[in-house]
Parts: C-alpha cells; sequence; structure tokens
C-alpha cells in the first residue's frame, strides 16, 4: 500500500487529484492550505509526521501570472521557498515528491518544440519564481539515497470548470460581444483531468518513470485564438472572435510567444501516443 499525499487540494489541479479513486489499497490524503502550508516550514513537518505518505504531488502554487508582478514576494514564498522547503522534508525523511511547473520557465523566443535541456530563461516574476522551486527541489533530492523527485512542467492546463481560460471563453462567449484573442502566442491547451490522472499514476508506481523533468501536453500548438474558436464550435455558440498580437492586449507579465513543450519523450517513455489538444478539449468539455 502507498499513502499520497496532495498538497494544495483546493486548486484546479488539486481537487482533480483529489477526486481520483486509487486501486490496490492506495491511500489518498487531502491537503488544503489550511493543513498545509507549503510557506510554513513547521506546519510541513506537522503534515508529514500525521500522515507519513510514501509520496507527496505538490500540487499547490501561486499561479496568479500577472498578480505575480505586484506580488513577487509572495509568489517566490510558495513557489521557491515554499517548494524548497517542502523538497527538503520529503529528501529528509525518504518521502518521493512529484513537483508541478510551468512552460513560464522558457523565455519563448523559439521556433521549435521545448524538450527538457532547453535553457530555462524566465521573463517573469512568475517563471522565475516557479525556476527557482526547481532547482531548490533538484537540490535537496541530489543526495537523497531513499526518495526520488519528479518534476512535470505542463503548459496552458484548464478544466470543464473553475476560473480558466476555457471557463472565461465560454462566459464571456455567452455575452453576445465582440471578443479580442490573441493569436500570435503559441503553444499547446492542456485539460487538468487527464494531467491529475497521470501524475497519479506515478505516484502509484514509481517505477513506472525515471525520476527527472518531464514535459507534459498535447500534440499542437496553437493560439488562443485557436484555443477560443475551437471551445465556441464545441458549444456551438456564435462569438464574433477577433484575432489580435500580443500588444494589442498589454498585460502586466511577459507572455512567452512559444512556449510549447515536446510531449513526445514523455509519451514514449511510458509507451503512449500524446493525444491532439482538439481531441482532448472535445472529451474533456
Amino acid at each position: 500500500m502507498r499513502k499520497v499525499l496532495i498538497t494544495g487540494a483546493n486548486g484546479q489541479l488539486g481537487s482533480r487529484l483529489s477526486e481520483i479513486t486509487l486501486s490496490n489499497g492506495d491511500v489518498v490524503v487531502v491537503c488544503d492550505r489550511e493543513r498545509l502550508d507549503i510557506t510554513d516550514s513547521a506546519s510541513i513537518e506537522r503534515a508529514m509526521s500525521e500522515h507519513n505518505p510514501h509520496v507527496v504531488i505538490n500540487a499547490a502554487a501561486y499561479t496568479a501570472v500577472d498578480g505575480a508582478e505586484e506580488e513577487a514576494d509572495l509568489a517566490h514564498a510558495v513557489n521557491a521557498i515554499g517548494a524548497g522547503q517542502l523538497a527538503r522534508t520529503c529528501a529528509d525523511s525518504g518521502i518521493d515528491l512529484i513537483h508541478v511547473s510551468t512552460d513560464y520557465v522558457f523565455a519563448g523566443n523559439q521556433n521549435e518544440p521545448y524538450r527538457t535541456d532547453a535553457e530555462p530563461a524566465p521573463t517573469g516574476v512568475y517563471g522565475h519564481s516557479k525556476w527557482r522551486g526547481e532547482k531548490a527541489i533538484e537540490t535537496a533530492f541530489a543526495t537523497a539515497a531513499r526518495s526520488n523527485a519528479w518534476i512535470f512542467r505542463v503548459a496552458w492546463l484548464y478544466d470543464s470548470r473553475g476560473r480558466n481560460f476555457a471557463q472565461t471563453m465560454l462566459r464571456l462567449g455567452a455575452s453576445g460581444k465582440a471578443l479580442k484573442i490573441v493569436n500570435d502566442q503559441l503553444g499547446a491547451p492542456t485539460a487538468a483531468g487527464p494531467f491529475a490522472e497521470l501524475l497519479m499514476e506515478v505516484a502509484q508506481n514509481p517505477k513506472l518513470l525515471r525520476p527527472q523533468t518531464w514535459h507534459y501536453g498535447t500534440l499542437g500548438p496553437a493560439t488562443w485564438y485557436d484555443f477560443a474558436r475551437a471551445i465556441f464550435a464545441h458549444k456551438e455558440m456564435v462569438v464574433d472572435a477577433i484575432p489580435c498580437t500580443t500588444d494589442a492586449y498589454p498585460t502586466p507579465a511577459q507572455r512567452p510567444a512559444y512556449s510549447y513543450l515536446d510531449p513526445y519523450p514523455l509519451m514514449q517513455a511510458l509507451g503512449r501516443n500524446p493525444e491532439h489538444w482538439k481531441d482532448q478539449l472535445q472529451r474533456v468539455l
């Protein structure tokens, strides 16, 4: 039997992880911020001592990309310092760690799929904080003798509920107003549910994948405009969607112009084929 502890259980990814039913007598421990605050080392120690998990899936994160520009200290406290504290406790206690990172660790200035060996060069606070978190995890587990760490980078995460791009488009599309949607940023829309299922597979069977950094995603790439049009088409919504440039839709944080993560190495390691983003969208929505 393996005990899997989930942090950030109230978030988009954490809530999907929390709903997965395990087999073989494995147990899930669901921890929201009140039960386990990764910015508080004492909270981490208490949770690990109380639950004694075999593996932790860290879905706790500060994910407000624009908000991070104004709340840099908080973003780093969660994504960098907090992730590092959690990693050190896990490594010292012989607990495996599965951590979720982001495409924002890359600058987005290339025009071919990002592989895991590409050099990170984040341009904003959010990406920088996540990159610092990755490095802290790698340092913590560099000499760990009884446990391992997996880092999964993912991009453009959405769900059929909650606050995300897909739900925002459905809400705005129903307003009847014309919508300007960015058409010069490329990535891969990725559903939270299937990603959660893969993370839980690794948590239950650590021999499934080598402990290292992996890129999870769908076949693409696509632009936000492509993504929005596919959402509207699926729901048979007539929306006046107007493609625009990034410059026409300024935001506090700079978005990568190209952040398509290469999905093939991970899928090949699992003996599977990556799913096209449109097929996944159709299935999820």
